[in-house]
């Protein structure tokens, strides 16, 4: 069921997962979405994460997406520090999460997870940073373009009207054009990654549009606590749907305390 709360003077929209009396006191694994996303999107990938590891699961939609509130004005480049030192500690305050809490980060939702863990290491058990980005690439530029192109072009625009309904101008424009500026080209958080101290699997489909192994190279090998990759083959910037089955084997593993099942090449067999 869908709920909403005040955060930080904008409505958002929240749902929980097994969130129920017989497992008061489970882990919970915070699930954040990428820049197009929303809760919906995650189809029922969140559900299927939660039933196997036997956790807790928290979704929402950030400002400007899905059910949330509308977005009224541009972003800057640091929106998602401010998600991530603002938004989702004061969102877990709210919701009474005082716990260490597990976070499933999707591309500006990886992003999210690891400056979150870099910033509040006591509240962040592990982490899992899926087609995330820690620094601007030319295929991150090429790959918004190319979005922009689609949204305006072909069809991108009215899959995501489905999902965003009237924001979904707002939403996009707001995305693309913050990626796309001069004065993101420089963004990073590279120097952040040592603070984090929670165990890190940063996951990286081999296709991805958006990113390339750097992304994942620099995230396991600037960490402060363990890293682990995974590179999975014939897969582009969503892995939880185009090879669901292993990142959700994987996942279960990593947050369960498991040994990965993974190569010495880091890629997924």
């Amino acid at each position: 069921m869908v709920n909403y709360l005040v955060v930080r003077d904008k409505k958002l929209a929240y749902q929980w997962i097994n969130n129920d009396s017989c497992n008061a006191g489970k882990p919970v694994i915070v699930f954040l979405h990428e820049g197009l996303g929303c809760m919906k999107l995650w189809r029922d990938f969140p559900q299927a994460l939660c039933r196997a590891t036997g956790f807790r699961g928290l979704m929402y939609d950030r400002y400007g997406y899905g059910e949330s509130e509308k977005i009224t004005e541009p972003r800057d480049n640091d929106f998602l520090y401010h998600e991530a030192s603002e938004v989702l500690p004061g969102l877990l305050d709210k919701l009474d999460v005082g716990e260490p809490v597990m976070l499933f980060g999707h591309s500006d939702g990886g992003t999210i997870s690891l400056i979150f863990g870099a910033l509040y290491p006591a509240r962040t058990a592990a982490i899992v940073a899926e087609a995330s980005h820690i620094f601007m690439e030319p295929a991150t530029i090429r790959g918004i373009k190319h979005a922009v192109h689609e949204f305006k072009n072909n069809g991108l625009r009215e899959r995501l009207q489905k999902y965003h309904g009237d924001k979904t101008d707002s939403m996009f424009y707001s995305w693309a054009n913050v990626w796309t500026s001069e004065e993101t080209a420089g963004w990073s958080i590279e120097l952040i990654l040592p603070e984090i101290t929670a165990p890190v699997l940063a996951i990286q489909g081999e296709e991805d549009n958006y990113g390339t192994a750097l992304q994942t190279d620099t995230i396991t090998s600037h960490v402060g606590g363990e890293g682990i990759k995974l590179h999975i083959p014939e897969c582009g910037h969503i892995p939880h749907h185009e090879q669901r089955d292993i990142v959700l084997r994987n996942t279960e593993r990593f947050f369960t305390g498991q040994e990965i099942l993974w190569s010495s090449s880091a890629t997924v067999q």
